[in-house]
């Protein structure tokens, strides 16, 4: 199995790979958005977005640096 999707891999052009990936990238934060959509009915996109950002990142930055970018999201709220 992995020999054949290995071989699929090597023959898709440079710019297939990257929408392959893109779209699988797509597909797991839509799931997850999805997921935060219902634990948060009420929370606008960038709520929803600032908690994905917190859980996501949390443990490979820095918090001082995952705070302001978690503020400026909640900023843009309005």
């Amino acid at each position: 199995m992995a020999a054949r999707h290995r071989e699929w891999w090597l023959r898709l052009s440079g710019a297939e790979r990257l929408q392959s990936m893109l779209d699988l990238a797509t597909m797991g934060i839509e799931a997850r958005m999805s997921t935060l959509r219902k634990q948060y009915p009420d929370a606008s996109e960038a709520e929803l977005t600032a908690i994905w950002t917190e859980e996501r990142y949390r443990d490979s930055l820095p918090a001082d640096f995952l705070a302001r970018a978690v503020k400026a999201i909640r900023e843009r709220d309005g």
